[in-house]
């Protein structure tokens, strides 16, 4: 335990070539998402991004735990979560498309509500994770339940991919 905390309060474990291109990535992409999505739209993309990062954590907790984990499972999840960050893209393109081609000033009606729905979905799925990653003890029971068949769903599919069947 000592050595996992030593390492954990050095940084030694932050110069990786990994971590660096992590960084350089979110350089160049972080002001091309501040200036898309101006006008609180930036919070709402980060909130889908943390979300998501979390639905990811929580995924792979249970997966380990229930011992579906596959790797083809994960690498196809890969391209998913790019389409996921790319469908508030698509709202913002069609909220300037309705003001300069129909002239329809709508807000961001089509981005927030894109961008709310994911953030739904992947909560959704998130929460379920943890309780399948044996976490319910910290997830409200009136959450549990509001989750309920996301959750059967989850525990379903974990036990046909375990078993090897599809659908």
């Amino acid at each position: 335990m000592n050595r996992f905390l030593q390492s954990v309060l050095t940084l030694e474990t932050l110069f990786k070539p990994t971590n660096a291109g992590a960084a350089a990535l979110g350089a160049i992409i972080g002001p091309y998402i501040l200036q898309s999505f101006g006008n609180g739209k930036a919070w709402a993309f980060i909130l889908l991004l943390a979300v998501m990062i979390a639905d990811w954590i929580t995924g792979t907790a249970a997966a380990k735990k229930d011992e579906s984990y596959t790797s083809e499972y994960g690498i196809r999840a890969v391209p998913r979560t790019i389409l996921m960050l790319w469908f508030p893209i698509i709202g913002g393109l069609l909220d300037k498309v309705s003001l300069s081609v129909f002239g329809i000033n709508q807000p961001g009606y089509a981005f927030f509500s894109i961008t709310i729905m994911l953030i739904y979905h992947t909560w959704e799925s998130m929460t379920a994770n943890a309780y399948r990653a044996g976490w319910e003890q910290w997830i409200p029971k009136s959450v549990t339940s509001f989750v309920g068949s996301e959750i059967k769903a989850k525990i379903e599919r974990s036990k046909r991919q375990k078993d090897g069947t599809s659908k």
